[in-house]
């Protein structure tokens, strides 16, 4: 935090953000990037420089720093992508596949059934390279034929089953508390080739804190 400090109060010297201090900034604060309480310490940095600004009369020109601070700060916020795919065809299997290869630390994985091997195949590859991986699922389907949760628990993947008489009906995931993937789609081969299915994946951080919110609950009651 100290670096991030002291290019702060270098750059409201002028009141001016130039580029190289923007291009400075935005390497420095992309190491904060998720965690919110050191991107609340760099906020409260920046408001603290631009108020003794303003009061030494510069107050038009420190609050435009400002607001080009807080918009580096919580620049992944801003950029919001999402996109929406679906089956039949390859487009939904390409896409769970993709996020789950593009995952860097943690998966959570709550759905109704997986029985399709090349997403289970992406899933052990994906723990054999360092990746935390938790699954939620339902209990009845994990003992159906063909179901590949009894191999991935054997692989030492953390895996919880619901234990009630509904149906933990659920499919989404959720890569490095980022990205959230969620929608129709079952993970089986049909829903792949014959079924009418949907995915949709987006960084929006407001729904992503919502499904690690449902996540956590489910996990802490199984």
């Amino acid at each position: 935090m100290e670096k991030i400090y002291k290019a702060l109060e270098l750059s409201i010297e002028d009141s001016n953000m130039a580029r190289s201090e923007r291009r400075d900034l935005k390497v420095l604060l992309a190491s904060i990037n998720g965690n919110r309480t050191k991107q609340a310490l760099a906020r409260v940095k920046a408001f603290q420089l631009a108020t003794e600004k303003v009061n030494n009369s510069k107050g038009c020109e420190a609050f435009e720093w400002l607001e080009d601070v807080v918009k580096l700060i919580y620049s992944k916020e801003f950029e919001i992508k999402s996109g929406a795919y679906f089956s039949p065809g390859k487009d939904c299997l390409n896409e769970i596949c993709r996020f789950i290869d593009e995952s860097l630390k943690s998966i959570e994985i709550c759905v109704f059934t997986i029985t399709d091997n090349r997403i289970t195949s992406k899933i052990i590859d994906a723990f054999s390279r360092g990746v935390k991986i938790r699954i939620i699922s339902d209990d009845t389907k994990s003992e159906d034929r063909g179901s590949d949760l009894d191999l991935l628990k054997s692989k030492g993947i953390s895996c919880k089953f619901d234990s009630t008489s509904a149906h933990m009906h659920h499919k989404f995931a959720l890569s490095d508390n980022e990205r959230l993937l969620t929608g129709s789609y079952n993970w089986t081969r049909s829903a792949s080739s014959e079924n009418n299915e949907n995915i949709l994946i987006t960084n929006d951080s407001t729904l992503v804190q919502s499904f690690i919110k449902e996540f956590d609950n489910l996990w802490k009651r199984l």
